[in-house]
C-alpha cells in the first residue's frame, strides 16, 4: 500500500508552479506520481507507453498536457534523441539530490526572501519551508523505491538538454514501485 503523499505533494507542486512561472525560465517540478507495480517496465518503448497511459487516466492541466504529450511523441521517434542511451541508475544515496535537482533552485526564492527580511510579520523563509516539504517527500518515497537498497533504473525520456524541449520526463523503476517525475521550464 502506498501512503497518500497528496498532503505533502500538493503544496510542493503549487509552490513550484508559482515560483517557477515567476522565475520564467529555470526548471521546476510540474508533476510527480508514485505507484506500485507487480511487473516492472523493462524497455524504453514500454516506458513511453506507460507515461502515455498515466496521462490518459490522470491528465495534467490543459496548458501542459498537449505540449508534454507532443514532446514525448517527438522524442519517442527522434533521430537526434535516443532514450536508450540515457538509461542510468539511481541509488538511495543520490535520490534526494537528484529529485531536488528536478525542482526550482533556491536562488529563485531569494527575491521574496530579501523583500521579507524587513518585514516583522514574515518569520519563515519560503525556500526553507519548501525544502522541508521536499525532504519529507523524499523520506516518504525513498523506502518505497529503494526498499532493498539496490539501485533503480532511471529512464530519461525527453531530450532535456535540447533548448527546444520544455519538459524533462523521468521514470525511476524499482522492484515494486515506479516514480514518474516531470520537470518543466518556460521556453
Amino acid at each position: 500500500m502506498i501512503p497518500d503523499i497528496s498532503p505533502i505533494l500538493v503544496p510542493i507542486l503549487a509552490t513550484e508552479l508559482e515560483y517557477g512561472e515567476l522565475a520564467y525560465g529555470p526548471n521546476f517540478l510540474l508533476d510527480l506520481k508514485i505507484f506500485s507495480q507487480t511487473k516492472p517496465t523493462k524497455s524504453v518503448s514500454a516506458a513511453y507507453k506507460l507515461i502515455k497511459s498515466i496521462y490518459a487516466e490522470t491528465p495534467l492541466p490543459e496548458a501542459h498536457l498537449e505540449p508534454l504529450l507532443s514532446t514525448i511523441d517527438r522524442d519517442t521517434t527522434s533521430d537526434s534523441w535516443d532514450a536508450q542511451d540515457s538509461i542510468s541508475e539511481l541509488t538511495a544515496a543520490t535520490f534526494g539530490e537528484w529529485l531536488v535537482g528536478c525542482c526550482l533552485a533556491e536562488e529563485y526564492f531569494e527575491a521574496e526572501k530579501n523583500e521579507d527580511e524587513g518585514s516583522e510579520t514574515h518569520s519563515t523563509n519560503p525556500y526553507g519551508v519548501h525544502k522541508a516539504a521536499l525532504d519529507q517527500l523524499i523520506q516518504t518515497i525513498q523506502p518505497l523505491l529503494f526498499h532493498d537498497a539496490e539501485p533503480v533504473t532511471l529512464y530519461t525520456l525527453t531530450d532535456s538538454n535540447n533548448e527546444n524541449t520544455p519538459y524533462s520526463v523521468y521514470l525511476a523503476i524499482g522492484p515494486t514501485h515506479t516514480l514518474l517525475v516531470v520537470s518543466h521550464w518556460i521556453l
